[in-house]
């Protein structure tokens, strides 16, 4: 007898939505994550564009709606984080840092974390001026100057964030001009208290106990200089949480997880949902729907399964 039909690992909108449908059709389902459930929307202040909320609504907000309605139907959820994932004849085992879980199958919902620059100075002050978050972080560094490391969407829309609670918001970016869609270039432009600096390379974040500078290199003219500032978030991408799956399922040359489209993997006890599958474009109406649909195949195999 296992533990559960289903262990679900990551406790975001694609493995909740998952929970939900499993739970609510009387599976026993278990929903793992290593921090919290919810996610990465829930440090989102405002969602503009997820059906029904023709005003918006916070991340955090639908989050917790999220996990409320998955657990309103019993499913039983545990803060672990999962290490491997063992085969034997009759079962699935997931091992995690204190315990581990029987089950039958095995949806991987995990999404994808914040990539580091990499440059010195970096992982000695996260924490002192460096920061991934600035709905988490941002009133930290209120009147004080802050760089924001990367001109995608995810970058100024935390920049135009900050903007309402430090003096100054200096957005560095690599390439020639951001890459924000155009109604966030548009606020950019209108907000006063927000520079841009294009074509710049981050070479080291600067200071002993504190952020205290950044060293940049201008790409065309070939020089460096050094820029004043108290905080560094830092936003240049994610990466899935797939390490422990290498050599479990296929995963792409980035690390996604390759499904089909009924999210099965190539490891026929193990589906894939959300962020952390190849080709997703890492939308929360996507990850929910991913999330259904290997939900609705995750039913399909355990009947077969008997």
């Amino acid at each position: 007898m296992f533990d559960y039909d289903v262990v679900i690992v990551g406790g975001g909108p694609a493995g909740l939505t998952a929970g939900i449908y499993l739970s609510q059709a009387n599976y026993r389902t278990l929903l793992l994550d290593k921090s919290s459930f919810g996610g990465r929307i829930q440090n989102i202040e405002l969602i503009e564009n997820y059906p029904g909320f023709s005003a918006g609504v916070s991340g955090a907000q639908l989050a917790s709606e999220m996990v409320n309605q998955a657990t309103r139907y019993g499913i039983q959820l545990e803060t672990a984080e999962v290490n491997n994932i063992e085969f034997y004849s009759n079962s699935r085992w997931v091992d995690c840092t204190e315990k581990g879980y029987s089950t039958s199958m095995i949806i991987i919902a995990g999404g994808c974390r914040e990539k580091r620059l990499g440059v010195p100075g970096e992982e000695k002050l996260v924490g002192r001026g460096v920061f991934f978050c600035a709905f988490c972080d941002g009133g930290k560094f209120r009147d004080q100057v802050v760089a924001v490391c990367g001109g995608g969407n995810s970058g100024v829309t935390e920049a135009l964030y900050l903007a309402k609670l430090v003096s100054k918001v200096i957005i560095i970016e690599l390439l020639p001009e951001l890459n924000a869609n155009a109604l966030l270039l548009q606020r950019v432009r209108e907000n006063p208290k927000i520079e841009v600096k294009c074509g710049i390379k981050v070479e080291e974040i600067v200071g002993d106990n504190r952020v205290e500078a950044l060293k940049l290199l201008d790409i065309n003219s070939k020089e460096s200089f050094v820029l004043p500032v108290n905080g560094v978030l830092v936003k240049i991408g994610i990466e899935p949480n797939t390490e422990y799956l290498k050599g479990i399922v296929t995963l792409d040359s980035e690390g996604h997880i390759i499904v089909n489209d009924k999210m099965e993997t190539d490891n026929p006890y193990i589906l894939a949902a959300g962020d952390i599958i190849s080709g997703s474009p890492r939308q929360l109406a996507t990850a929910v729907g991913t999330g259904a649909i290997a939900a609705i195949t995750a039913q399909r195999r355990l009947q077969e399964l008997g």
